[in-house]
């Protein structure tokens, strides 16, 4: 889970706990240059433990994914999940995600008034793989890992945005932010935003 609406989950981490993205990123890099592998996928949820809204509970609808999919049934559904034919949001759509001759594109569905960005995210082959420890206030261990892992690797302004990778790249993702608030927030100030999932050089 890239993101998770429940409000006891640290989506944005702090100085006892890594981001859910920071977690993602670590977890990609281990999985392809050391373990060898595939991608994991990035979820949003909302993890409603409520079923209306009230005033600081588990509320639904602050987190989901898009699934494209040939047609609206359960089985099609869980096979594109499957080949990663989906991407997480917090309310961005996306018209298009394409990963074609190494270039990875967005072409993002825009709303009137609203602005967006576009980070392509990964980590380069050759990072710095040392690792720190540090004791955590609850007794476990703190692990903090190089700034090589999870790097923005370019950001683009605008509703379409496309990056073409050079090969020495682990994997690249793709993270789209707005500009408008969500109106259901997990945090204040939460933005609306997408993530794509992880591509390869080929």
């Amino acid at each position: 889970e890239v993101y998770n609406g429940h409000r006891g989950v640290r989506n944005y981490g702090d100085e006892q706990h890594p981001s859910t993205e920071q977690m993602w990123d670590v977890v990609l890099t281990r999985r392809l240059a050391d373990l060898k592998l595939p991608v994991m996928y990035g979820m949003a949820t909302d993890d409603a433990h409520a079923h209306v809204d009230f005033p600081g509970g588990s509320n639904p609808g602050r987190g989901w994914v898009m699934v494209q999919a040939t047609e609206l049934t359960p089985e099609a559904l869980v096979a594109a999940m499957e080949r990663g034919d989906f991407y997480a949001t917090t309310g961005v759509t996306l018209q298009c995600v394409q990963f074609k001759d190494n270039t990875l594109t967005v072409e993002i569905d825009p709303r009137s008034g609203v602005s967006y960005k576009t980070q392509f995210i990964g980590t380069r082959r050759g990072y710095d793989r040392k690792a720190t420890t540090r004791p955590a206030d609850d007794g476990r261990v703190m692990y903090e890992y190089s700034q090589d892992i999870g790097q923005v690797l370019a950001e683009q302004p605008g509703e379409k945005a496309g990056y073409k990778l050079t090969g020495d790249e682990l994997y690249v993702r793709a993270k789209i932010i707005s500009d408008a608030k969500h109106p259901n927030p997990f945090a204040e100030g939460d933005l609306e935003t997408a993530w794509t999932q992880p591509v390869q050089p080929k």
